[in-house]
């Protein structure tokens, strides 16, 4: 009974004896481990970080006598995962470095680094509408979108995310998202006096409801064609055709003021030639004619009097007006 007891005793002498020896050495391990993890760094900065990572294994095991080793890593892990993606697109792999700053966030979070956090989020903006752009190229049109909303959570009003996924829109032929999208990012890109952005965002839509104007011109859907055209004079879009199609247009519809204005504005951005105004010249004097204005009218066909027009004026002039 006495050496039962007394063998019992020692086991539990060299139970707890050895339980604190081991956490001991643990403890050591952990900090040596620490210490080679930051030497691997000065040549090995992706392999330092798995280095960094089994050290806070052995801290969660070592529980609070490794906090202060932990805090330590804390600090390195979410800097060192940063700088590895900043070496990879160094090295203009950007397949690698996106994966590599989705990285640094995660620890940035987890560790509560905001200035690594804000860092990571700015270059994955830049990478994920990069990746959108070359998606796009590639006639992967939802995909690009997935990548431009990746970009743009971190970011709501990056003009050139906005810009792209208005393109992509476009592509797909939805009218509607592409205009949304490109009123955003022309709202966004006027806040940062982006004026390329900007430009080409309003060129976009612009011409699109151009082309819409004039296909509903050549159906003889003419106020819809007016409202689609006046529109794209509101994104600051204007050309010849454009002027002519508007005049043409409200002259169908009586609206005869608008269509001198349009007929005037199409004459400053012509070819100063008699045979190219005279389509305009004649868009005036219809007008004219329409308002009752018969001395202006007779004064602008003879002016509309030349090339593909010579024909329908002269008939106005000595026919229906009889202009002297």
């Amino acid at each position: 009974m006495k050496k039962t007891l007394i063998l019992a005793i020692t086991l539990i002498v060299i139970t707890v004896f050895s339980g604190k020896y081991l956490q001991a050495q643990t403890k050591v391990d952990a900090g040596n481990a620490f210490n080679a993890a930051l030497e691997l760094s000065n040549t090995d900065m992706a392999g330092a970080i798995v280095k960094m990572q089994d050290v806070l294994k052995m801290c969660t095991t070592l529980g609070a006598e490794g906090d202060s080793i932990k805090m330590n890593v804390a600090i390195v892990l979410p800097v060192w995962q940063y700088n590895v993606g900043n070496n990879l697109l160094r090295d203009k792999a950007y397949d690698k470095a996106i994966p590599a700053f989705e990285k640094s966030l995660e620890f940035a979070v987890t560790y509560s680094d905001d200035n690594i956090k804000e860092k990571s989020e700015g270059q994955l903006v830049k990478l994920y509408t990069n990746e959108g752009n070359t998606l796009l190229k590639a006639e992967k049109t939802d995909e690009a979108i997935a990548y431009f909303d990746k970009a743009l959570k971190f970011d709501p009003e990056y003009s050139k995310a906005l810009y792209t996924k208005g393109q992509a829109y476009k592509k797909k032929g939805d009218d509607v998202k592409m205009k949304e999208t490109m009123d955003l990012a022309i709202a966004s890109a006027t806040k940062t006096n982006d004026t390329v952005i900007v430009k080409a965002a309003k060129n976009a839509v612009a011409i699109n409801m151009y082309q819409d104007g004039k296909t509903a011109f050549q159906k003889k859907a003419y106020s819809e064609a007016v409202t689609q055209l006046t529109n794209a004079l509101a994104y600051d879009y204007k050309n010849k055709e454009l002027y002519y199609l508007l005049a043409a247009s409200n002259n169908n519809l009586k609206n005869f003021d608008a269509a001198i204005e349009a007929s005037n504005a199409g004459l400053e951005m012509e070819e100063q030639t008699n045979d190219k105004m005279a389509r305009f010249y004649y868009e005036i004097a219809k007008a004219y004619e329409g308002k009752k204005d018969n001395a202006n009218a007779c004064t602008n066909y003879k002016k509309a009097a030349f090339g593909t027009f010579a024909q329908s004026a002269n008939y106005q002039i000595k026919t229906v007006l009889k202009c002297q």
